[in-house]
């Protein structure tokens, strides 16, 4: 089954140059989320950043 481009967990791109990337906000147990980036290596997804993000909207 083929994924969606935007899933309810976050994003994944294809840069013009460079290797995938995507985003994900994962629920914390304090209610809060965290924002993990991640890049493709060619052979799994590998963690660049992550940050505690206490509030986000839909814009």
């Amino acid at each position: 089954m083929t994924q969606s481009v935007a899933d309810a967990k976050g994003f994944v791109w294809e840069p013009v140059r460079g290797p995938k990337r995507k985003i994900e906000f994962e629920p914390r147990s304090d209610g809060s989320f965290e924002r993990v980036e991640a890049v493709w290596n060619g052979c799994q997804w590998q963690v660049t950043g992550r940050e505690a993000v206490t509030t986000m909207r839909r814009v």
